[in-house]
This record gives C-alpha cells, structure tokens and sequence, in this order.
C-alpha cells in the first residue's frame, strides 16, 4: 500500500501501523477493509504530527478536535469520532494511549455499578438484559432531587403515576418490574430503611398474547431461504433449527458452546436465565443441522473461542443475542413472511406442541418456564381446542 507519508514525515503513530494491520487480519478483516483502517490510523497520525504532540496526547479531545477540523475542510470522510474507535481501541489495548478517564464517580454513580454487578452476579441476568434494566434505575436516579436513602413511598408512587400518563401500558409494565428490582436492591443493601418496592401500584392492562401462526409449511420456506452453499447459509440453517425445535431465547442460541452438546447421550446443555443450566435433548434434525454446519463449513473461530455459533463478519467472535435475532428478520424478508424474531418462533414452538398433543406440564418443561401461566400465555390456540383442555363447570 502506498504510503502518504514519508519517513521523514512521520508521525508518532507510523511505528504501529504494521502491528495494527496484523491484528485487524487476525480478527477477519478483509485486505480492503484493513487498509481502510490504517488511513484511519494515518489521519490520527498526520494529526499528531501537524500539532506537535506525542501519542500519549491522544485522547477523545483530540479526536473530537480532529474531526471538526475535517469538517471544516469540507472532508466527506473521517468526519465521525467514531470512525476513529476501532485505531484509538487498539492503541490503548497496548499501552501506547493511556486509558480514557472516568469522572469521579458520586454516591448515586457508585451505587448504580454496584446495582450492574449484583444483576450479572447474584440475580445471573443476560447481557442483553442487563442494559434495560440498568436504563430503568438511572432514569429513576435522574428523577430524584435528594438523597436515595432518603426516598419515600410517596414519591415512588408518583413517578410511576407520571410514567403511565406518558408510556403505554407495556413499558410501563416493564419499568415497574425493573424499578421493583432496583428498590429491593436498595433495602437489601441498607440504603433505603423501608421496602419501597411494595409502594409499587400495580399496572392495570391485559396481556395479549404474541400472535404466531407459524407453521411447519412457513418453517421448511424459512430454512430454503438459507443458501447452504455458503458457509453463512449453514450457520443460519442451524441457528433455525435449534430454535424451532428446542424452542430457546435467543440470548441461549448466542451462548451455545461447543463443549455444551454430549453427541453420545444425545443431550445439550442449555444456560437459561438466572444462570440455571438444563439437559434438553438433541432430536435428529437438530443434530444433522449442526453437524453439516461444523464439518462443511469453513469457520473462522479466534483463538480460544468455543462459541458454537460465530459471526461471518470481521470482527469475528461468538455471535450476540442480537444477531441470532437479525438472521429470523433477514430470513423472512428473503422469503416473504411477515416480519418476526426469535421470540416469536418460540412461541410457535409452544403452540406447535399443543397441537400435536403435548399437556401443559410437558410443554413448561420443555420451555423450561417456572410458572404454567406464562406456558399458557405463550402458546396462540382455537377456542376448540381450548375447550377441550378446559376443566367442566362444577355443577354443569
């Protein structure tokens, strides 16, 4: 690649161009893609240079202060602080930039990461679930003028009175659950002397149930939507498959690992939320879709990763809840269904179960839900077919 600088030009940062190209192609970047990265670097570079400053300068004012000046130019690329993120991530992942400075953390900031580390540690949340819930506790912060431990029930009720004039029924919902958590949070730990959480009202509204008339006909149009020629194809051939048929979270599919599946039982390991971890076993297709995704595909997995599914895409790595739901959505485009995720394949599944027979027990277990009223809710049936699994009327 030709160079714009010469040597007697260059900048503090020219020395990590190579090691900063070499680790791009270890993560999957693509040759055009890596060389689009180290203009990416030059730029920082040319920046430093022209300025007069070391690399140990580099902070997010000097990008900021880099990226006006382009736009000042009249520049139409680099014009975004975070075309810059992937450079500066690798910079400081070697020292040369020191780490980015966090403001001095106040009591709320401090009892706020406490409440992230107790819902990944003690209550075993997902990642992905994390964020929401964690949104909901410092919005709630945001709200308040005075010290938390000096919250009341009054004002708890309050802004939950003011959050349903303004949100529908389901986020508010949501938030209620979510703010519940948080509060109990705080009595436990000794912040708040009472239990706020039983100041929560309690949200009027009916639960609908998410509507899914998937069938088996929809399903098989779904998997020939997938190009098993290609290695993406038989990734996402299996990923339909596990989830059709086994019925997990998205969030499960993406934390599949390799070591999870005992080919000799027949049975793989499911970690479900709270942390619980259940046997659930392989039926045939299942298997067969991914044993064809791991001996005809050619993955790239990084250097100890065990994810059972990885992205195709730089940069490579486990696959995210998100993207197992991406690939329903992209799937049923391609194939002209109604749009849907993840989730609503397995409510399919429950459904599919009760029409082929299975009770209730059988299909909570399978789900692996704790309560039968939330396996009832997941399954859309006719009212035939309701009336067949409902108790007669005492006295009829």
């Amino acid at each position: 690649m030709k160079k714009r600088q010469s040597a007697g030009d260059a900048g503090p940062l020219l020395l990590y161009a190579e090691g900063f190209g070499d680790h791009l192609e270890s993560k999957g970047y693509a040759p055009e893609s890596v060389r689009w990265r180290l203009r990416q670097l030059a730029a920082l570079d040319r920046w430093l240079l022209e300025h007069r400053l070391a690399a140990g300068d580099l902070d997010a004012g000097c990008v900021e202060r880099l990226v006006e000046a382009r736009r000042a130019q009249g520049r139409t690329t680099f014009v975004s602080v975070a075309n810059f993120s992937l450079p500066v991530a690798y910079l400081r992942r070697i020292g040369v930039v020191p780490p980015e400075a966090s403001p001095p953390a106040d009591t709320v900031s401090q009892i706020l990461e406490r409440y992230r580390s107790y819902l990944a540690t003690e209550r075993g949340l997902a990642e992905s679930s994390i964020p929401v819930t964690m949104h909901v506790a410092e919005s709630f912060c945001s709200k308040q003028d005075h010290r938390l431990e000096e919250l009341s029930t009054a004002e708890v009720t309050a802004y939950i009175v003011a959050l349903c004039a303004r949100s529908s029924i389901g986020w508010t919902k949501k938030t209620v659950s979510a703010l519940a958590s948080f509060l109990r949070f705080l009595h436990v730990t000794g912040v708040t002397a009472q239990p706020l959480a039983l100041a929560l009202p309690k949200v009027a509204g009916h639960r609908q149930n998410v509507p899914c008339e998937l069938g088996e006909d929809d399903f098989a149009r779904l998997l020939g939507g997938c190009d098993c020629g290609r290695d993406v194809g038989l990734r996402d051939s299996a990923i339909l498959t596990v989830l059709w048929r086994l019925g997990l979270r998205r969030s499960e599919v993406a934390g599949l690992r390799v070591d999870d599946i005992d080919w000799r039982r027949g049975e793989i390991t499911i970690r479900g939320k709270g942390n619980h971890q259940e046997l659930l076993p392989i039926p045939k297709d299942v298997g067969k879709a991914i044993v064809r995704y791991l001996q005809d595909g050619h993955r790239r997995v990084p250097p100890g990763c065990r994810a059972l599914f990885v992205q195709m895409r730089a940069p490579e790595g486990p696959m995210s809840p998100t993207g197992v739901g991406d690939v329903v959505e992209r799937l049923c485009r391609r194939v002209g269904l109604p749009a849907m995720g993840a989730h609503q394949l397995r409510h399919g599944t429950a459904t599919r179960l009760v029409r082929n027979g299975a009770s209730w027990p059988e299909i909570a277990q399978v789900m692996r839900h704790r309560s039968m009223a939330v396996t009832v809710s997941y399954a859309t049936v006719d009212s035939a077919l309701m009336r067949e699994l409902a108790r007669p009327w005492p006295g009829a």
